[in-house]
């Protein structure tokens, strides 16, 4: 795990350094772990573990979402990253949005239901909202939270599965 996170800094240096140019590259150490960064005006970065275990970082369009959970209709994506190994995968969006903070909730509120995912948690803190769900027969969660912004909201959602 050492190694990986080495390589991964090593990474990410190397990614700030390419900024503003167009291509992509690929970072092996003699473990067999290797990272790949490109830069096309949407940054992403992937980094590999010898084990075939991966995260992926980016922002933008680079963001990697479930097919059946997709981005909040408009969204704006700030941040992102995604994982995956032998106890499962996940990841996080983080993305802004005109809309209001009722209306994310009750956006991805409607695709949980709509893939058999059950509310375990709703919460409502002033001007954050948070909604989460689970389907304990597919191991999986969602998790979603909306705080309303001076411009908008700015939101975030959370799966996993194992």
């Amino acid at each position: 795990m050492r190694k990986l996170f080495a390589v991964a800094m090593i990474g990410a240096a190397v990614a700030l350094v390419g900024c503003g140019k167009s291509d992509t590259k690929t970072y092996t150490d003699g473990s067999g772990n290797s990272i790949t960064t490109s830069k096309d005006g949407d940054g992403h970065m992937t980094i590999t573990g010898a084990n075939g275990e991966k995260v992926e970082f980016g922002t933008g369009s680079s963001a990697k979402l479930p097919s059946d959970i997709p981005l909040y209709p408009g969204a704006k994506v700030t941040a992102s990253f995604s994982g995956q190994g032998k106890d499962g995968s996940g990841g996080m969006v983080a993305f802004t949005t005109t809309a209001s903070p009722d209306d994310v909730i009750a956006f991805y509120k409607q695709k949980a239901e709509a893939i058999g995912m059950a509310q375990t948690m709703n919460m409502d803190m002033g001007g954050t909202k948070s909604y989460v769900a689970a389907n304990e027969k597919d191991k999986r969660t969602l998790s979603i939270t909306a705080t309303k912004a001076s411009d908008g909201t700015t939101g975030q959602v959370t799966w996993g599965t194992k």
